[in-house]
């Protein structure tokens, strides 16, 4: 086990050296919305996928729709991103190595997953590898580096009187980890419509099948914290993280159901977890490792802390369990904005004053089926580096799924 605890120190302290460095930079005047729209354009079609663009400039992200069993997914993916999933393959094999490890690492992590990992997660994979041309060993490497890694990210979920201006859920995910390497060259929303269950969407980077951030048409969503204040056990025998989050969105219709997935999981390393459902109109929080499980609402919210106190109708951590400075900046600024709480006052004021969210920044509006994504500057890219301080595109999730489902069943016809 003591293997393992490395890249955790490497990636900590990989991503705490970016977030001390983005958040010394002097902030630029906030003045306006940074909110653009998605106006995707058709890149390519084929068999199980269609590939399209949404953004603009320096900000676009690929929106790549797939439909079929599971290996046909994959192989789409794999087809019509392979030069894009190969970067990554190179990003993390360049990232264990600036650490002193190897690939192999994670070869052993994945010894160990195995038995836990569902076969669709495998087909899809081998599909994968077939469409890119790459080695299966190197696609369940790239889903696998999440397993082994620390994330520095912050949540939170509100509803009712927080957001009494337009009583909608809103559903905040923010990804604070390691900008350097590049990672963020490529991201990208995968939407399924696969033979079985919900159609999701996996809000991700190019050759992640694996679920940090995403949303069904069952109007669920997910967030995800790392809880380095944990002193639980950390094992590698059990369903990765990203494998469990995924099987959320596309198998569980309310929050009942993913609580009881998660609750009943082989869990495995020590992380939190926030759920919105949009049709119940709430959130909950979750501690989690291989042996905890605690559910928390607002009224029994923990830490209970002077920077952490309980809001009615708001379920939220800043950056980890028990952070007093990010707790403390969160809270000021959910309580600033209380009964006002949506997208555009999170985008504008939220994230850039508590300035977390570097890598990526997610807004849920759980109630309409919208969500806004902004990604880190990659190397090529000109503008600031953080992505909360970057434009934010706004999707409108609902004619997506409709698109998506549309296309599933015209495809199975022909």
């Amino acid at each position: 086990m003591k293997l393992f605890n490395h890249i955790f120190i490497l990636l900590f302290v990989l991503s705490m050296v970016v977030i001390s460095s983005s958040k010394s930079q002097t902030l630029t005047e906030k003045t306006g919305s940074k909110i653009i729209q998605a106006d995707m354009r058709e890149v390519a079609l084929i068999e199980h996928g269609k590939l399209e663009i949404a953004g603009q400039g320096d900000d676009e992200i690929h929106v790549l729709t797939v439909w079929g069993n599971a290996y046909e997914m994959g192989k789409a993916q794999g087809t019509l991103l392979k030069n894009e999933i190969e970067h990554l393959q190179n990003q993390v094999k360049l990232m264990l190595h600036a650490g002193g490890q190897s690939v192999t690492l994670l070869d052993a992590l994945y010894k160990q997953a195995k038995p836990y990992i569902p076969e669709y997660f495998i087909e899809e994979m081998k599909g994968m590898a077939d469409g890119s041309g790459l080695s299966l060993q190197n696609i369940i490497r790239i889903n696998l580096l999440g397993e082994a890694a620390e994330f520095h990210c912050s949540l939170f979920g509100a509803w009712g009187k927080a957001t009494a201006e337009d009583g909608h859920l809103y559903q905040l995910r923010t990804l604070d980890y390691e900008t350097g390497m590049d990672i963020q060259k490529y991201p990208v929303i995968v939407v399924y419509a696969p033979r079985e269950g919900n159609l999701f969407a996996n809000i991700t980077y190019a050759g992640v099948i694996g679920a940090f951030s995403g949303i069904s048409e069952e109007q669920i969503a997910i967030s995800e914290i790392g809880d380095d204040r944990s002193t639980d056990k950390i094992t590698y025998q059990g369903i990765p993280f990203t494998f469990l989050l995924r099987d959320v969105l596309q198998f569980d219709n309310s929050l009942d159901e993913a609580t009881k997935r998660i609750k009943t999981a082989k869990r495995t390393t020590r992380l939190l977890y926030g759920i919105g459902d949009g049709e119940l109109v709430q959130f909950r929080g979750f501690r989690t490792s291989s042996t905890t499980f605690l559910t928390f609402s607002p009224e029994n919210l923990e830490p209970v802390t002077p920077t952490h106190p309980r809001i009615s109708d708001i379920v939220y951590w800043g950056m980890t369990w028990d952070y007093p400075k990010y707790d403390s900046l969160l809270h000021n600024k959910l309580i600033e904005h209380y009964g006002r709480i949506n997208a555009h006052v999170t985008i504008n004021d939220i994230l850039p004053n508590v300035e977390t969210g570097d890598l990526q920044s997610i807004v849920y509006d759980l109630t309409d089926m919208k969500i806004w994504v902004a990604n880190a500057k990659a190397n090529h890219e000109s503008g600031p580096l953080p992505a909360y301080e970057r434009q934010f595109i706004e999707f409108n999730m609902k004619a997506i799924f409709n698109q998506a489902k549309t296309m599933s069943i015209k495809n199975r016809k022909l």
